[in-house]
């Protein structure tokens, strides 16, 4: 056995005349050309024509290297979905295989190298046998899904073009082993190509019955290999102008795309005299990665899967919002015209469409091409609200009330202070140093459920000797719900006014209750002068108490309940893990966690600037969230979020199962062991 594959091999190009070798040379650095042609194409669509150089203004500051290499090698988040991960696979890992295989053949026969022999030669020749029978049939399933059983979800602009992309692949993967059997049956079925081509060998079998003559075999597998040949340079030329090259744009995607970016909104330039609009209102003002976006997306549908707006019956599809975007940037483009207008005579986008967006960020999560949606929507909306004045009744009383009151209830600003009456609340004093400013937020300031989290935070905190103070009557509204309508200017002007006030005081850390807050203040502060706040959820400043050992929850609590993970403070975040440290450090406490959690949570529905107002097409959105609680047959939501607070109490009744549902703050069950 050792001689024998230490001598395995086969002559590579059998009964191929040199004619046949000088054209395949020819094709193949033809359409290799016409492939690059193809991908530069898109290159210039990305960088607005400026070329390759301008793909560096692409590149972040530190580029996401691992998430590049795990797109590149392993799909990315394409096995995030079971069924997709089983067909994907057979197809992404055979079809590799099977290249892998061919650039071995090809450095065996234009090199000095010969390395297509002895182990080598088994191992890639029994796998690419294998290879073939997993492309065949994760197309047989891939085919099943998007044209057998049809799902709403991959309903796509060209519907026909993954059908050239199949047939492609069954012409190669059936040529490939038909041309492997007639070599076989050609050269005698030399003995050991049984083990090592098992499929090639099955195939010849069959051939042999046709007794064909010397003559007609040798014809029969030139013809074969010819068009084999030519099917290949054809496959090489369409890669860049097919959905094939997402095997290079899909990587690139994922180098580019820093991890809970999208939802992070830029300062608009209000100082310049010259700008007509603001927003997104044409093609042209789609940013490099706006662009690239519309190029990536491979309408898996994804994104339109997890949308709780969408699955709540609402008009917007995430996946539908980049490709109309991307079929007008197309048809643009194919007139020779180097511009065209988003808000036209027939509006790309309808109103209802994008305020129906709750910014939870579940599209983006999911999307196997690093879309960030959220960002094209949100631009959208500030266009729809800066230059169209087009924002629902209900969001524009509440962003009068919190211009004019501090909070989007209108409560009067100087009852923001009123629930700490009697507590003995320490007051940040300019000159003054704390540790932590607690920055308690209008729920927490003028919602009782509300109210209690902070009570009970700030006597957590006390209690661990925590060094904070609360901005007490001074501290207002952060703007996020204003921003989430897309009302920047008032934004612009509440950002301004919180930065200056709070530069005020002399303090280490932000600490928020509210994941909207720490978004707001953590995150989109930041991008304005002076506004980089060091900010954290209370979660994570009690679950760091808890581990130094200054809380020490000692009461038993005999509870099962299940948590929701708030959107902002999870997938915009990244914290799954403090408000489960607490809930486990508790006696007693059983988590049953729904099906849907963690970064795949469904959306309560109260972001995107729904809290303050209600789209009438189809159901409350967090109906469906209240069904996966429903099915963990538990009295007590645990959760760590303002909006998604007030939201289960106020809809908890609208399900039998959930109608007498305990929703309750992390902080307050923690409180109840603690204290």
């Amino acid at each position: 056995m050792g001689d024998v594959a230490t001598l395995a091999t086969r002559e590579v190009m059998w009964n191929i005349p040199h004619s046949f070798k000088l054209l395949m040379y020819i094709l193949f650095f033809t359409s290799v050309t016409v492939m690059l042609k193809g991908i530069y194409n898109k290159i210039l669509f990305v960088t607005k024509g400026e070329g390759i150089g301008a793909l560096e203004k692409l590149i972040p500051k530190e580029p996401n290297v691992l998430k590049f290499f795990h797109t590149l090698f392993f799909t990315g988040k394409v096995p995030r979905f079971k069924n997709v991960a089983i067909f994907h696979g057979l197809i992404f890992y055979g079809f590799l295989i099977l290249w892998i295989t061919t650039d071995v053949v090809a450095i065996h026969a234009d090199t000095p190298l010969k390395i297509f022999q002895g182990n080598t030669y088994i191992i890639l020749s029994f796998l690419s046998d294998i290879a073939g029978i997993m492309v065949l049939l994760g197309l047989a399933l891939a085919y099943k899904r998007r044209y057998v059983d049809r799902p709403a979800y991959l309903k796509a602009t060209k519907p026909k073009q993954e059908l050239y992309m199949y047939s492609m692949l069954i012409a190669l993967v059936v040529a490939g082993y038909l041309i492997e059997g007639l070599r076989i049956v050609g050269n005698n079925f030399p003995i050991n190509e049984m083990r090592w081509s098992p499929v090639g060998w099955i195939i010849a079998l069959v051939l042999s019955k046709i007794n064909m003559s010397d003559m007609s075999l040798a014809f029969t597998y030139r013809t074969l290999w010819f068009l084999h040949m030519i099917n290949t340079m054809v496959f090489i030329a369409s890669f860049g102008y097919t959905k094939f090259s997402h095997v290079i744009t899909l990587p690139f995607a994922a180098l580019v795309t820093p991890a809970r970016r999208g939802a992070v909104l830029m300062p608009m330039n209000f100082e310049n005299e010259n700008a007509e609009t603001f927003g997104l209102g044409k093609l042209s003002e789609l940013s490099l990665k706006n662009n690239l976006d519309l190029l990536t997306c491979v309408e898996c549908g994804r994104c339109t899967q997890v949308c709780p707006a969408n699955l709540a019956g609402k008009s917007l599809d995430p996946k539908t919002i980049i490709t109309k975007t991307r079929d007008l940037a197309f048809a643009t483009a194919e007139k020779g015209e180097k511009d065209a207008d988003i808000w036209g005579d027939t509006p790309l986008f309808t109103s209802n469409e994008l305020d129906a967006c709750t910014t939870c960020g579940a599209c983006m999560e999911e999307c196997p091409a690093n879309i960030e949606h959220v960002n094209i929507i949100m631009e959208a909306k500030r266009y729809k609200a800066l230059t169209l004045g087009d924002i629902p009744p209900a969001a524009a009383d509440a962003v009068n009330k919190i211009k004019n009151q501090g909070n989007p209830w209108g409560i009067a600003q100087h009852d923001r202070f009123k629930w700490a009456d009697g507590l003995n609340i320490p007051v940040i004093e300019a000159g003054k140093k704390v540790d932590y400013l607690y920055y308690v937020g209008c729920a927490g300031s003028y919602d009782g459920s509300n109210q209690k989290v902070v009570k009970d935070t700030i006597a957590m905190m006390k209690k661990a000797g925590v060094s904070f103070a609360v901005m007490g009557k001074t501290e207002k509204c952060n703007g996020d719900p204003v921003r989430r309508f897309g009302d920047e200017y008032s934004f612009y002007e509440i950002a301004i006014e919180n930065i200056a006030n709070m530069r005020q005081y002399d303090f280490g850390k932000v600490v928020t209750h509210c994941p909207h807050c720490l978004h707001t203040i953590g995150k989109e502060y930041a991008k304005f002068e002076d506004g980089v706040f060091e900010t954290l959820h209370h979660t994570e400043l009690l679950a760091d108490l808890i581990d130094k050992g200054k809380l020490q929850p000692y009461k038993r609590i005999d509870e099962k309940l299940t948590f929701h993970d708030p959107c902002y403070l999870g997938r915009h975040h990244g914290q799954y893990n403090a408000p489960r440290a607490i809930l486990k450090a508790i006696q007693g406490i059983e988590i049953k966690e729904m099906e849907r959690n963690k970064d795949k949570a469904l959306c309560c529905g109260m972001g995107g600037g729904n809290m303050w107002y209600e789209l009438p097409e189809g159901e409350h959105i967090a109906n469906n969230r209240l069904k996966d609680i429903g099915e963990k047959e538990v009295n007590k939501l645990a959760t760590a979020c303002s909006y998604c607070m007030i939201n289960f109490n106020s809809s908890k009744a609208h399900l039998k199962e959930t109608e007498n549902l305990e929703v309750e703050d992390i902080a307050s069950i923690l409180a109840r062991s603690v204290l």
